[in-house]
């Protein structure tokens, strides 16, 4: 209590029990602690509070001037600084919340153990996309000629499955951004420690299946179109 004391009459202007907490935080003086400690001191006398008015009531603390009155002029100094103080707490409170906003979104945004779900989800749907591809491939090697209604099926589930694996990817890449950005750390570091793997560590090469999605997205574009100009 001597400390708050010390440092209410060093700083010799008016203070409430956040500005307290906030500079003798480190010292184990959180606002709670200080609020009482500056009550106990009013309460002695060694202390002097006024009470600010605003949207909230709330006390403020100055050193006892021993044997001096006020002047007008210092009166108004000192509702200018308790002013000034109140709005540098009302900075610091919307500070905290915003902080604390912020903490809860990265709280509430998946988990590492989800990330690795996701991951093996989609390597499991990749599995089953290449199991499927096996029988065509076969047939494409024997020179097997494909109908025109079996490659509509075999584009429309190419389609379907790539926009699924993409819509995954980038729901991933979010997520991990997120955790990348809210834990501060280094991407490669991040991304070995949670023992992911892209595109390239499977030997897949995305920018050739990404570049078959694209030309086929555009080639139905186009066969639409031209599907309403005959009609």
């Amino acid at each position: 209590m001597d400390a708050v004391l010390e440092y209410v009459t060093g700083m010799n202007r008016p203070l409430n029990a956040t500005n307290v907490g906030d500079a003798m935080g480190a010292r184990g003086v959180k606002k709670g602690l200080a609020q009482k400690y500056l009550d106990n001191l009013a309460e002695g006398g060694r202390l002097a509070f006024k009470e600010s008015s605003g949207k909230t009531t709330q006390k403020v603390y100055y050193p006892i001037q021993d044997g001096e009155v006020m002047s007008a002029e210092e009166l108004k100094t000192l509702n200018e600084r308790t002013k000034t103080t109140m709005a540098e707490a009302g900075v610091v409170h919307d500070a905290v919340k915003a902080l604390r906003a912020q903490l809860q979104s990265l709280k509430e945004a998946s988990s590492v153990e989800d990330m690795e779900k996701e991951l093996k989800a989609l390597e499991a749907e990749n599995e089953a996309s290449q199991s499927k591809l096996g029988p065509l491939r076969e047939r494409s090697a024997n020179g097997d000629v494909i109908t025109e209604s079996d490659r509509v099926k075999i584009e429309d589930a190419f389609l379907k499955a790539m926009e699924y694996w993409l819509s995954r990817r980038k729901a991933f890449n979010n997520v991990f951004e997120a955790v990348l950005e809210g834990t501060g750390g280094v991407k490669k570091k991040l991304w070995e420690e949670l023992g992911c793997e892209n595109e390239e560590d499977v030997s897949i090469d995305y920018a050739k299946y990404r570049k078959i999605y694209d030309d086929l997205k555009r080639q139905r574009l186009i066969e639409m179109r031209q599907k309403r100009f005959k009609r």
